[in-house]
């Protein structure tokens, strides 16, 4: 990859895009990626080690909701009536 120890750079992106980056530089298999933790409001700083990265997180106190969802954790989705009404098969 171009961006390989090259210089500093700043990525500022979607959680799902950070995954895919954290984990081909902490050298992390397919399986492992979508289960990655990468916190809102949050600085990673990677330094190159051998053969992979140091991973570093500095977190902002900024109010968020946890997206992160653990591996074959259910998924529950809550929906109003008006919104389920939508959907419904009404003839």
């Amino acid at each position: 990859m171009e961006l390989e120890r090259q210089s500093n750079i700043l990525v500022i992106s979607h959680q799902a895009v950070l995954r895919c980056i954290l984990a081909y530089f902490t050298n992390k298999n397919t399986e492992e990626l979508p289960y990655l933790k990468v916190p809102l409001h949050t600085v990673i700083k990677l330094t190159p080690k051998a053969y992979s990265c140091e991973v570093e997180m500095f977190k902002f106190d900024i109010k968020a909701v946890n997206t992160y969802r653990e591996k074959n954790q259910p998924v529950s989705l809550k929906i109003s009536s008006s919104l389920a009404s939508l959907f419904s098969n009404k003839e």
